[in-house]
């Protein structure tokens, strides 16, 4: 009652304000739409009307069940799709659109792609069959012919562009040594250009300008292909991208031509990668090699930087960490400050994962934290880079071990998704996935799996509908359910049930994720690893040990071959191993060395508050008591205490390892720091980690 006379006390919002009456008038005219002559002659007049009235006009008809045929059949048309398309403020609206037409199953996304490809599509190049929609098992049957090491002979022999000393690396004259001097040293790739096959013309001023009716093909394809990929659209944005870049080449050379083809493939790069096409996305990476023998100073930095995140986005994908590292680097020396703000943070984030999985967290803690305050400040809390930019923090805050921070920061990303994107999407089941496991590690100790259940729920449904049976992005988010099938089976057999049968539905969908990893990585690659050690917790549990032991033997020799004796992966793997040693087959003395290298290694990345280590000390405690070694048992009861004192201040006092960096730095700041830091600077070598455990004690 009293809440009824507040509000009568408020006045009414003035009626004939301009938004109100223009509010009105747009629900007149969509009120008026019917299947009558005179309303389809204005439907069909829609798309004279300036641009800023016809996407509002649009969005309020996608609100409309009954009008979304009409609306499809409208941006179907590429006249009109192109003109909102290239309408920077519509882009927004432009998006919600799609989500609306595609969760109604209008399929808005094929329609385009498909009117593309016929009207523009070159002769003869109807031929050329793209791949299947995903990589999948049988698509790799016969393909994945080429190893790590013949990727590796491959760029040993090609050229890359670094571009002028000078100019590529202003403001940081002071590297570390991953980044000082010639990059292609790093590689020992050639430092010179193969002069005999430079092009017959190469100056602009004498090459001739396309026709203005090209040129428009050209843009509307960048245009349409890279708004399908934003909108979750993968396949459909191959499929123009590929037609674009099959007209390009064919066309003969004209002004401008290097820098289209170079747009037109890091774009169709970026589509294949995140779609898991890496058939596709391998011949596009050598096209886009191909151009950099052109490459010169006259080719803008943003676009080879953009390039380069691309190749390194694609390299991450495949988890080959060092060169995805080594590439995301030369990004960082091409990105200048006057750099268009998506390639400035997309080449921020991506660098930011490298470091991440190269365990070099001080320079992704500086460029994420760059990259999400960029978002923020330049797109705003609901566009869609700003969730990108989350999604990426999420990750580096999951594997810096601010697991309930990660959380978090996954709820945001994930609610601004949905709310561009609404429930099925690609981008969206990402997101549910990637939440998922945070809450999968936030809650192993406690054991309510429920949260990160129903995200995996979610994102498996998601992908059912959006992808094939053996489409990888499946197999992943199968993956994150399958260890959670594991953790709910254990509790319940805790509680003395007998939960077999959630044992061997974890059992088959670890299975077919590390068959589909074999085919498509092969054997030698941390994925196929990450899923041998996942088969080897499982059959611990299933008390299946000699299988267990082998699993997870094959997971440190694969993870130690690929990522060194140190890193984090191969510290998980010998922990795993250590407590199969140690609470199943009684293989006390082996434990013992396992947990201690598991240790060492956490310490080196973490420091003495890590959460993993309560695992080691427990584990170490245990063999110490069954070994009737008791100075050595108190010794690490006492670590165990010290830890659990350490990481109840760092959680009451909400501590972390690498807090957010709030200061808002330049472009020339951030490379000068990046580039001035080394990963040797941020991890204490042996003899240090000694002193420090020596002294804590």
């Amino acid at each position: 009652m009293a809440g009824q006379q507040l509000a009568a006390l408020i006045p009414n919002p003035n009626p004939n304000t301009p938004k109100a009456l223009y509010d009105l008038s747009l629900q007149a005219l969509i009120g008026s739409m019917n299947t009558k002559i005179p309303a389809l002659d204005r439907i069909n007049r829609l798309a004279e009307l300036p641009r800023n009235l016809l996407i509002d006009v649009y969005e309020m008809m996608s609100q409309q069940e009954s009008l979304k045929d009409t609306l499809l059949e409208e941006l179907a048309q590429l006249e009109v799709f192109a003109r909102l398309v290239r309408y920077p403020a519509a882009r927004s609206q432009l998006l919600h659109i799609m989500a609306s037409l595609m969760a109604s199953k209008k399929m808005l996304a094929k329609r385009l792609s498909e009117n593309y490809v016929s009207r523009y599509e070159v002769a003869g190049q109807e031929e050329e069959e793209l791949e299947p929609e995903s990589e999948s098992v049988d698509s790799h049957k016969e393909t994945n012919k080429d190893t790590p090491e013949d990727r590796t002979t491959d760029l040993s022999k090609m050229y890359i562009y670094d571009g002028e000393a000078s100019e590529a690396d202003s403001g940081t004259s002071d590297l570390c040594s991953e980044f000082s001097g010639d990059i292609l040293s790093i590689l020992g790739l050639p430092q010179k250009k193969d002069t005999t096959v430079e092009p017959t013309v190469i100056n602009d001023s004498d090459l001739e300008e396309l026709p203005a009716v090209e040129m428009q093909a050209i843009d509307l394809g960048l245009r349409l292909g890279s708004f399908l990929s934003e909108a979750g659209w993968m396949q459909e944005s191959i499929s123009v991208l590929a037609c674009l870049n099959g007209r390009l080449k064919d066309l003969p050379t004209h002004k401008h031509w290097l820098e289209l083809r170079l747009d037109c493939l890091q774009r169709l790069l970026y589509a294949e990668a995140a779609h898991c096409n890496f058939k596709l996305a391998q011949r596009t990476y050598e096209e886009l090699i191909g151009l950099n023998k052109w490459l010169n100073s006259r080719v803008p930095t943003q676009l080879v930087a953009i390039a380069y995140t691309q190749i390194s986005a694609m390299y991450f994908a495949r988890n080959e960490y060092n060169y995805s590292h080594m590439w995301s680097g030369l990004a960082m020396r091409f990105l200048r400050g006057s750099a268009n703000p998506r390639i400035t943070i997309d080449v921020l984030r991506q660098a930011a994962k490298a470091c991440v999985v190269k365990r070099d967290f001080a320079r992704a803690n500086l460029l994420i934290c760059q990259a999400v305050r960029r978002a923020r400040e330049h797109f705003g809390p609901k566009h869609q880079k700003y969730g990108d930019a989350l999604l990426d923090y999420g990750f580096f805050l999951l594997n810096v071990d601010s697991v309930f921070q990660s959380v978090n920061v996954y709820k945001e990303a994930l609610a601004v998704r949905r709310g561009i994107f609404g429930n099925m999407n690609f981008h969206v089941a990402i997101a549910h996935e990637d939440l998922s496991y945070a809450y999968y590690v936030h809650e192993y100790s406690t054991g309510d799996f429920s949260c990160a259940q129903d995200h995996v729920d979610k994102a498996v449904n998601i992908m059912k509908r959006l992808v094939p049976s053996n489409h990888l992005m499946l197999a992943s988010a199968k993956r994150v359910k399958a260890l959670l099938l594991e953790e709910i089976a254990l509790d319940k057999m805790a509680d003395g049930m007998d939960e077999e049968d959630l044992l061997l539905q974890s059992e088959e969908l670890h299975n077919f994720a590390l068959l589909l990893s074999l085919q498509v990585f092969g054997e030698v690659n941390v994925q196929t690893a990450k899923h041998y050690g996942n088969l080897g917790r499982l059959y611990q549990t299933m008390n299946r040990f000699e299988e267990a032991e082998r699993m997870h033997q094959k997971a440190i020799k694969i993870k130690t071959d690929l990522l060194g004796a140190f890193d984090y992966e191969v510290g998980l793997s010998i922990g795993h191993l250590a407590s199969l040693y140690n609470y199943q087959m009684k293989k006390y003395r082996d434990a013992e060395q396992l947990y201690l290298r598991s240790i060492d290694i956490s310490l080196r990345l973490f420091g003495h508050s890590y959460s993993g280590l309560e695992y080691d000390y427990l584990g170490l405690c245990h063999v110490y008591e069954a070994l009737h070694d008791f100075e050595k048992y108190l010794k690490y009861a006492h670590k165990l205490e010290n830890w659990q004192m350490l990481r109840g201040q760092n959680l009451t006092q909400n501590k972390s390892s690498y807090p957010a960096i709030e200061v808002d730095y330049s472009i020339e700041e951030v490379k000068s720091k990046f580039f001035s830091m080394c990963v040797c600077k941020n991890t204490p070598n042996r003899s240090e980690l000694v002193e420090s455990t020596t002294s804590s004690n």
